[in-house]
Formats: C-alpha cells, sequence, structure tokens
C-alpha cells in the first residue's frame, strides 16, 4: 500500500512539473505578442496625441472663418428678405396701376 502512494506522489509531482513547464513555454510564446500590441499601444496613443494637437491648430484657425460665414449667412438672409419686401411693394404697385389706369 505504501508503494501506492509513493507511485501517487511520483505522479503529483511529475503533474506539477508538466504545469511549470507548460506555464513557463506559454509565457515564453506570449510575452513578445505583449510586448507588440504594448509597442503598437503606446504608438497608437501618439497618434492620438498628435491628432488631438492638430485638431486643436485647427479649430483655432477656423474660428475667424467660422465667425465670417455666420455673419455672410446673416447678411444672406437680410437680403433675402429685402427682396421678399421689395417683390410685395412692386405686386401691390402692379396690382393697384392696372385698376385706376383702366377705367379712362
Amino acid at each position: 500500500m505504501e508503494w501506492v502512494i509513493a507511485v501517487l506522489a511520483i505522479g503529483c509531482a511529475f503533474f506539477a512539473v508538466q504545469i511549470v513547464m507548460d506555464y513557463i513555454k506559454y509565457k515564453a510564446v506570449i510575452n513578445p505578442r505583449i510586448e507588440r500590441l504594448e509597442s503598437a499601444r503606446e504608438e497608437l496613443q501618439a497618434r492620438i496625441d498628435s491628432s488631438k494637437g492638430e485638431l486643436a491648430a485647427s479649430e483655432e484657425k477656423l474660428g475667424p472663418a467660422k465667425e465670417e460665414i455666420e455673419r455672410l449667412e446673416q447678411e444672406y438672409q437680410d437680403l433675402q428678405a429685402q427682396i421678399r419686401s421689395e417683390r410685395e411693394k412692386r405686386g401691390r404697385r402692379e396690382v393697384g396701376g392696372d385698376r385706376f389706369t383702366g377705367s379712362t
């Protein structure tokens, strides 16, 4: 019976060694992948930071242009309103003029 316990102990020790060896092999395979992914992450973070800087610079340049566009749109709307009012005035004059000129 003691030999069974000895065989089980040797089997357990062999199994523990097997687990450690598999972990070491797995770690050797995974570590390069992790390092590549971390370097890619750092590169992407640098690109994101660079893009954010460029975006901020672009927004600074667009500020005056955006204000000018808003001013021009307002001017356009004012001109459209003036055109409508002139057309309405001209329409009233033509309608009223026809009524008085036809009676002679």
